[in-house]
This record gives structure tokens, C-alpha cells and sequence, in this order.
């Protein structure tokens, strides 16, 4: 947990914007199981998606969520994985790369967070990701080399994950308790594998 403070402490000096609040955008609510989803580039019709909206790039919890969207999508080829970040395009694949590039993972930058809106993942608040359930989550992310990277963004932006049926239908979506809670894509997997086409 020590080094995750010296860490925090760094992105204190050199990257101070991420700490600040930044003005809200209007957000829809989050779709309902059952229903249609928004439109999101690279989601191609017919076919199944795990989508992942982070939080900010450098994030130890968004490195952990993509780490698991590239294991996923080396074994299911018939589901695309696309995670979307509210940092530009350059960082944010500047990031990815550091600890093994995004795969087959399509990368989606949104800076200017108009799809987070439309799928309903608004701002949070301190304590989700300030909180003592983000902090012990942390640690345990340390424990497995995951830590805090070069921060672009802002830490107010919460994650959300979503699976996508081929008909554009959402049959699975986790919206995090805290930051910490990383979202269980085999449980979006296992949405999607009744509704796959037949090979």
C-alpha cells in the first residue's frame, strides 16, 4: 500500500488536473436489461460485445479490467471486447502498451465523455474511489504488480461494463459499488454464450 500512496503522491505534482472535478455532462440513465443500447464506434452489428467504460487512464482498476478484457478476448473470437477511455487516443494507447498492448481489444477514446453519457455512466463521487473499499482494493492489485501509471483524465469518472447481444440488446451490465470493484466479465461471457450464433 506504501508504494500505491507514492505513487498517488507523484500524480499529486505532475498530474494535479486529475484530481479536479470536471463539469458534469447531461446522462442518460443506464440501459435496462432487456433493451436496446446506444450506438458506440467500432461495435459492429451482428455480433456480440463485452463493453468496458474505464476510469481515467493510469488507473490501477481500469489496467486490471483491460488485462482481463485481452485474456477474454483471446478465447471467445466470436465476441468483440471494446473498452472506451475519456482520454485522448495517443495516451491512452500509450498506456495499454506499457503493460502488454490492448490485443484485439478496441480502444475507444471519448474526451469529451458524450458516450459515457449516452450509456448512463455519469460522475461519481470521493468516497467511490477515495473510499476504504477502493484503498483495500488497491493492495491487493499491488500484490499483483498492478499499480498506478502515468495518470490522464480525472478520478471522478466511474467504470461501467456492459454485454451486448448480436440483435444490439443488453444482457449484462455492472455498475461498480466503488472503484475497486472490478467488473467479472466471465459473468458477461456467460450472458452472451446462449446467444452467440452457432458454428
Amino acid at each position: 500500500m506504501r508504494w500505491q500512496l507514492v505513487y498517488l503522491l507523484r500524480d499529486f505534482i505532475v498530474a494535479p488536473h486529475t484530481f479536479i472535478k470536471p463539469k458534469a455532462v447531461a446522462t442518460a440513465a443506464p440501459a435496462e436489461l432487456g433493451a436496446r443500447v446506444p450506438e458506440l464506434p467500432t461495435r459492429k452489428p451482428d455480433r456480440a460485445a463485452v463493453i468496458a467504460f474505464l476510469r481515467h487512464v493510469g488507473c490501477p482498476f481500469a489496467e486490471a479490467t483491460v488485462r482481463n478484457l485481452v485474456a477474454l478476448a483471446e478465447q471467445h473470437p466470436t465476441i468483440d471486447f471494446i473498452a472506451v477511455t475519456h482520454s485522448a487516443d495517443r495516451p491512452s494507447h500509450r498506456w495499454c502498451q506499457a503493460f502488454g498492448g490492448p490485443g484485439r481489444v478496441a480502444i475507444v477514446s471519448d474526451p469529451d465523455r458524450a458516450y459515457y453519457a449516452a450509456w448512463g455512466v455519469g460522475l461519481s463521487d470521493r468516497r467511490h474511489f477515495a473510499g476504504p473499499d477502493s484503498l483495500a482494493a488497491l493492495r491487493r492489485l499491488l500484490d499483483d504488480g498492478i499499480h498506478n501509471r502515468w495518470a490522464s483524465g480525472n478520478r471522478w469518472q466511474p467504470a461501467a461494463s456492459f454485454a451486448v447481444d448480436p440483435a444490439g440488446v443488453l444482457r449484462w451490465r455492472h455498475l461498480p459499488r466503488h472503484a475497486g470493484d472490478v467488473p467479472p466479465l466471465d459473468e458477461a461471457i456467460a450472458a452472451l454464450t446462449p446467444r452467440l450464433p452457432r458454428q
